[in-house]
């Protein structure tokens, strides 16, 4: 085991003057910070770009040109932004809004680039559709989607101009996709005009979580970068070994220039110094990065609970491992229940049996082109419960004047352009507070209404504004049918939603708590850049049910598949390889204590495992 025995002296400083250094608009350079765990990257984000605003700000204003950022989640933007106090000199973005600001009203080029793109696609599926030896579902869907891009490419003249949201639905003949608008930006900004563009409208580009930026588009700006390095400066910030998402570019350190600049900071400022030895032994097999702990940090806790027994929908197991937690650090706040915890579970569905959503969730999951959407939280059925319904329902429970604000912001009925037309205003008032009257009489005495009642109320009363699809279903009834045999969008997303209607509003309320980071539950992927003093992560690959990650693998339950070998031997991807960084990304979390619970077949096998690799000492193992 890695056991860190003497506290070097702090590195931030020098890597924050190198990057300092680089970001000269008479001579940039472009840089690469490796920042690890808990290192501090977004502090030396901000301070380096309020240096450079501070010395250039006379310069940027006058040249009308600002300093952009992109990160990778629209939390991280909020909050990079906030750090910088909003200043106009610095533009924040996601990657999809930062590239649909880049290639928006090129509509000409966008056309033409989806006319070949559509071609191709339908030259792809109609050779598909030959070799199909008979009619199935595949081939149907195959067949569905051909007439679909038939048709879209059809209509591509009539449409003179078209749009984006990187966080709306993205419907109509004139929207575009997200993955349309990122590869469209990987090949249309290296290329003239878009790279001078770029260049000239922002000198400086800093890339947060780089190593999870999309490999193609990644691609783009180091060509950029290459082309007109004297007047652009690119800073990649990120650590390899937090790499999750597959679209991500492989081996990004080893596509960095040699003239670039490459600080590093090494000091871990979050977990104490067990977590801190035992995230450095899990990356020791992928790179040769090494942490240390901040001067003065605790020594902290870890203990890893083997277990064969499946929980079902009984998670009573968990709540016990941190009752024992509780006894171990001293610590009562991890027997408080889950509140108490940070819970990290593979798949967002694992989430939903623990708190009560799986009934809402996993039906619209199930359905493709809504998967984006929900994950997101940006469904219009989502928005219409999460953004509306629920904050009039919690205006509610203070005063009627701050219930009547909350409808006025949200109700149609109350728009200043209906009112107008309105020929008794005060009879409309007196509907608009029987219908609120209606609607929260739903739920007194505690009551849990069904989604179906909540929304029959907001349809007979014109309330709030229900989407489309949601009046289908209310027309067709609730249903717990299994879904129909067909690839008709609009029909499986009808059904999704006559599921939703038999479910109680709990449920409802449970995914707008997880979908806002309320809840004391998160996923491996999702937490990536969060900390929280107690932290329980739950592995359990036949609960998660996916196939890119394995734990069991990892610990040596099951064999390494002739794939996985192949592609650790030639320095590739395997499920392996991101199963390790996801546990290296779920164990840094941790600021004071972690409990890692699993579920598995073989739990001796596990713990041997893990002991043998000399992650854990025989006493921090517990079987159960």
């Amino acid at each position: 085991m890695i056991v860190t025995t003497e506290i070097e002296m702090d590195d931030a400083p020098s890597a924050d003057c190198i990057i300092e250094q680089c970001l000269n608009l008479e001579q940039p350079r472009s840089f690469f910070l490796y920042a690890g765990a808990g290192s501090g990257k977004t502090y030396s984000l901000v301070m380096a770009v309020k240096s450079l605003k501070d010395r250039e700000r006379q310069r940027l204003t006058f040249e009308g040109r600002q300093i952009a950022i992109i990160t990778y989640t629209n939390a991280a933007r909020d909050e990079i932004a906030r750090r910088l106090e909003f200043d106009p000199l610095v533009v924040v973005s996601t990657i999809h809004a930062f590239s649909w600001k880049m290639i928006q009203g090129f509509n000409d080029d966008i056309r033409e680039w989806l006319r070949v793109k559509l071609a191709n696609d339908i030259a792809e599926l109609d050779d598909k559709i030959r070799r199909a030896r008979q009619p199935n579902k595949t081939s149907l869907a195959n067949q569905a989607s051909r007439d679909s891009k038939a048709r879209r490419l059809n209509d591509l003249d009539n449409i003179p101009t078209f749009t984006y949201s990187p966080t709306g639905d993205n419907r109509g003949r004139q929207a575009l996709n997200h993955t349309e608008v990122i590869q469209m930006a990987a090949q249309f900004i290296p290329e003239p005009p878009l790279l001078n563009i770029l260049a000239d409208r922002h000198p400086v580009l800093l890339i947060d979580e780089s190593q999870d930026t999309n490999g193609p588009l990644m691609d783009a700006f180091l060509r950029v970068q290459a082309q007109v390095s004297d007047r652009f400066c690119l800073g990649l910030l990120g650590d390899m070994m937090q790499r999750i998402y597959n679209d991500g570019k492989e081996r990004l350190d080893e596509s960095i220039p040699d003239d670039w600049a490459k600080p590093e900071k090494r000091m871990n400022r979050r977990c104490p110094t067990r977590i801190v030895d035992l995230i450095n032994v899990i990356r020791a097999n992928a790179d040769t990065h090494q942490q240390k702990p901040k001067p003065g940090a605790i020594e902290g806790t870890v203990r890893m609970f083997c277990t064969q027994q499946a929980p079902g929908q009984d998670f009573s197991l968990e709540a016990r491992i941190a009752e024992r937690m509780a006894e171990v650090t001293g610590d009562p706040t991890w027997a408080s229940g889950t509140a108490g915890r940070k819970t990290l579970i593979l798949e967002h569905k694992m989430a939903g049996r623990r708190m009560g959503f799986e009934g809402v969730f996993t039906p619209l999951y199930n359905v493709d082109h809504l998967r984006t959407g929900l994950l997101d939280g940006t469904l219009p059925i989502l928005k219409l419960f999460f953004e509306r319904v629920a904050p009039i329902l919690q205006a509610a429970q203070k005063d009627s004047f701050t219930l009547m604000e909350a409808v006025r912001l949200r109700s149609p009925l109350l728009d200043p352009s209906y009112m107008k037309d309105a020929p008794d205003q005060l009879a409309l008032l007196e509907k608009v507070g029987s219908a609120v009257q209606t609607l929260c009489e739903l739920f007194s005495n505690d009551h849990d209404p069904l989604i179906e009642a909540v929304a029959q109320v907001l349809f007979e009363t014109s309330l709030l504004d229900l989407p489309d699809r949601l009046i289908e279903a209310m027309l067709a009834g609730a249903t717990d049918e299994a879904p129909p045999e067909t690839t008709d969008r609009e029909a499986l997303e009808t059904h999704a939603y006559r599921m939703l209607l038999g479910r109680p509003y709990s449920e409802m309320a449970a995914l707008a708590d997880y979908a806002d980071e309320l809840s004391p539950f998160d996923t491996h992927q999702g937490v990536k850049g969060l900390e929280f003093p107690r932290v329980m992560v739950i592995i359990n690959d036949e609960e998660a049910g996916g196939f890119l990650f394995s734990y069991d693998k990892l610990l040596g339950v099951k064999p390494a598949s002739e794939i996985d070998i192949r592609n650790e031997r030639d320095g590739k991807d395997s499920s392996l390889s991101r199963t390790r960084r996801l546990l290296y990304v779920t164990c840094s979390r941790a600021e004071e204590s972690l409990a890692i619970v699993v579920y598995t077949a073989q739990p001796e096998v596990a713990r041997a495992s893990v002991i043998e690799a000399e992650w854990l000492t025989a006493d921090e193992v517990v079987m159960i």
